[in-house]
């Protein structure tokens, strides 16, 4: 945790859970970079990150079901999950490396502007809950909202990581949406 006179920085502890699992070597310090773009007013509460993989569970929790899209899968097949803060455990967000890995396209890793999306959209997404939870309840359906959220924070991080991009990627971003209209 940073702080300084000017500006604290809350940042969730992240914690480190695998059994015969290593993650690439700069897994952490893209979930720190991506954490560094959130706003830290959406942070607090949120006690801590863990890292997992499916062979870190338990049996029970590769059992357990949770809820996606009107529809439930088993929490070894999530890439991630939010639990909610309660009186005896504060909010904490899991994240299973190993199914985020496997579902990254093979060359994101290589392109700087790509490697931070598999897990940013999750991680952002889990952190969508978090806010909903505790910052801006919206009576929405919940997976919507925090969908809004991860890209909504998805979006202000490759702003503020790859804003020299920005006067290339506008015009081409017109053009596309200029591009659908034309086909409508």
């Amino acid at each position: 945790m940073e702080s300084t006179q000017n500006d604290r920085r809350v940042r969730p502890e992240i914690v480190e859970n695998h059994r015969d699992f290593e993650p690439t070597a700069n897994f952490r310090m893209l979930l720190e970079d991506l954490l560094d773009a959130v706003p830290t007013k959406y942070l607090v509460g949120l006690k801590a990150i863990v890292l997992a993989n499916q062979s870190a569970l338990t049996r029970d929790q590769r059992r357990q079901k949770i809820w996606s899209r009107k529809r439930k899968i088993r929490l070894a097949e999530a890439r991630g999950a939010y639990y909610r803060g309660t009186n005896s455990s504060p909010a904490t967000v899991w994240l299973y490396v190993d199914n985020i890995l496997r579902s990254e396209a093979p060359g994101f890793r290589r392109m700087p502007i790509l490697r931070y999306y598999e897990l940013g959209t999750v991680l952002y997404h889990e952190i969508g809950h978090h806010i909903h939870a505790f910052h801006r309840p919206v009576f929405e359906g919940r997976e919507d909202v925090a969908e809004g959220w991860s890209k909504k924070l998805l979006g202000r991080f490759y702003r503020l990581r790859y804003w020299y991009l920005r006067p290339f990627v506008y015009p081409i971003g017109l053009l596309i949406k200029f591009g659908g209209r034309i086909r409508r």
